[in-house]
Formats: C-alpha cells, structure tokens, sequence
C-alpha cells in the first residue's frame, strides 16, 4: 500500500486552529502523521489519538447530520423516510454506543473507529444532567429540521436536481486554488430556478462570526466545481438549535467581488502557513519549539484535544 502524503490545505477549521495556537496546529496537521502505524513513535501515536477525540457538542453535531444525511437519502432513493422516529435513532444508535465506547475505552484498540471522548477521558465524566441535555439538544435539533420550512419544500422537490447530501470529504470533489486543495463542501446543495443554486449549511450551535466564511467557501466550490455564477448562488445556514416558533436562517449575499476577495484571503493563509515549513514543496514542518510555540496557559487549553502533550491535562483513570 502506497504511504499517504500529507498535503497543505486550507480549511476554516484549520485557519481557526492555525490563529489559536500554533502548537495545537502542529499536532493536529504535522505530528499525529503516521500515527496510525503501530511502527510510529509515541508522540505520532499520542497525537493521532488526540486529532481523533471528540465531545458531547461535537458527538451531537455528528448525530444530527448524520440522521438528516439519512433522512435526505431515504427520500431520494425511495421517496420516504424510512425511519419511524429519527430522534430516538439518533440517541439510542448513535449517542449512547459512542458514549459507552468512551467509557470502555475502546480508543485504545482503534481510535478512528471509537473516539476518545474528551470529558471521559480528561474528566470529570459528566452528569446525568449534562447527558440528558445532550439527547434533548439532538431531539430539538432533528425535530427543527423536521419542521422547517426547507423540508417541507424539500418534500416535493425534484430529487435529480440535488448536488450534495452531506458528501464526504472522500466523495466529494476536489477545490483547488492555485494547485492546492481546499476543504470546503456544503451540507447540502440543489439547483432551483434553473441557474440558481441554493447551498445549505445545518448548524447544531450558535451563530458565529466565521459561519460566513465558511458559507462563501462553499460558494466558491459551487462556482469551481458546479459552474454556477456567483450572483447566482443562494447561501443558507439553518440553525436548529433553537425553540419552537419560525426558522432560524440566516443567509449570506454571494458575489463576484466576495468571491475574489475569499481567495485573497485563502492565498494570504496559504502563504502564512509556508513559513513554518522548512520544506513547502514536502509540506515539512520547522522544528516545534522554534515555530510552533504554545501559548500561555490559560482557558483555551481546557478545551484543547491536546493539552496532554503540553503537560496541562493528564488522562484519568478508570477502574
């Protein structure tokens, strides 16, 4: 089997991460590499383990795209839903099995298949409380979309003009930007009206200052990949956390001039994140303690995946 090269992208995700702390951006993107092979060092091991953790909020997003995935599929492959109560679904298959993996720590035996989870295994376990939440969150969530006016609409839509059901990154083609790849595909995507594209993004929290980045990243693979105009490009983000009563959309304009001016900025990044390379062609990382610093200990690294590594979280342990 070929090894598999670790190429430079750009990602909202992984800008966030690239501003947050730089060494965080390290074990992410350059030392959990080949961490997966049972011959790599600790620290490769160590940090692949931590790029693969998740948390309660994160296993609630999973969950909800994963059963509207599902939702959308059924009716276009057979033009119902074919699951009685998608909500329970999602606790009792998907919730409950990751959190009992968690518990039994199956990560030890294949973290890309049972992720770590974070409360779990820095503590303190959560609470009942906190669980409950966590499967009302993903109720409400699935329950919104059930009800929103996008389904309803989408119930009687032409199927063969959908472009993307939640499409993995492995399925879903790739955007380029001067030869380097860019990670942005919607959640889901159709054409109405003709020419127009209509690009849906589902949102389990909420909205933040970078949704709209993120939303224009997908408009410029509508316009890369799909060819559509710019102008005619409808971008929604529909967020379903949220109580009964009218949808929570917010849309953002898609343009010519935002368009170039997104790939600015995704050309500045990739030039920013050369210069810790000491090879950019390989995609080689300088050295960590002399471009990678971290920062000063503070509230960001208790949520951070990779606090073990810098000696601010330590695993605890089960019975």
């Amino acid at each position: 089997m070929a090894d598999i090269k670790n190429e430079l992208g750009w990602s909202r995700t992984r800008m966030g991460q690239f501003h947050s702390c730089k060494r965080s951006y390290y074990y992410q993107y350059y030392a959990k590499w080949g961490g997966w092979d049972y011959r790599a060092d600790e620290l490769s091991k160590t940090a692949y383990r931590l790029s693969k953790m998740t948390n309660l909020p994160m296993l609630v997003g999973t969950a909800v795209h994963t059963v509207i995935q599902h939702i959308l599929l059924d009716l276009k492959n057979i033009g119902r839903i074919d699951m009685p109560d998608p909500a329970y679904f999602a606790r009792k298959n998907l919730l409950t099995p990751a959190y009992r993996d968690g518990l039994a720590e199956r990560w030890r035996k294949s973290p890309k298949h049972h992720p770590p989870l974070a409360e779990l295994y820095y503590g303190p376990d959560p609470d009942p409380e906190t669980l409950k939440e966590s499967g009302r969150k993903t109720a409400n969530c699935i329950e919104n979309f059930l009800q929103s006016g996008i389904f309803r609409n989408l119930q009687d839509d032409d199927c063969s003009n959908w472009l993307a059901i939640e499409p993995s990154f492995e399925e879903a083609k790739q955007l380029k930007v001067d030869g380097n790849v860019v990670w942005a595909c919607p959640d889901f995507a159709r054409r109405v009206e003709g020419d127009v594209c209509e690009v849906w993004d589902w949102k389990t929290g909420k909205p933040r200052a970078e949704d709209e980045m993120q939303l224009l990243s997908y408009g410029l693979f509508a316009h890369e990949i799909w060819g559509f105009a710019p102008d005619q490009i409808k971008l929604c983000a529909l967020y379903l956390d949220k109580e009964p009563g009218p949808d929570s959309v917010v849309s953002y304009p898609c343009s010519r001039e935002r368009l170039d001016s997104l790939l600015v900025q995704i050309r500045s990044d990739f030039a920013e994140m050369n210069t810790l390379l000491s090879d950019p062609v390989q995609n080689i990382p300088h050295d960590p303690d002399s471009h990678f610093p971290m920062i000063p200990e503070g509230p960001t690294c208790g949520y951070c995946f990779f606090r073990q590594l810098c000696d601010r979280g330590a695993p605890q342990k089960r019975n």
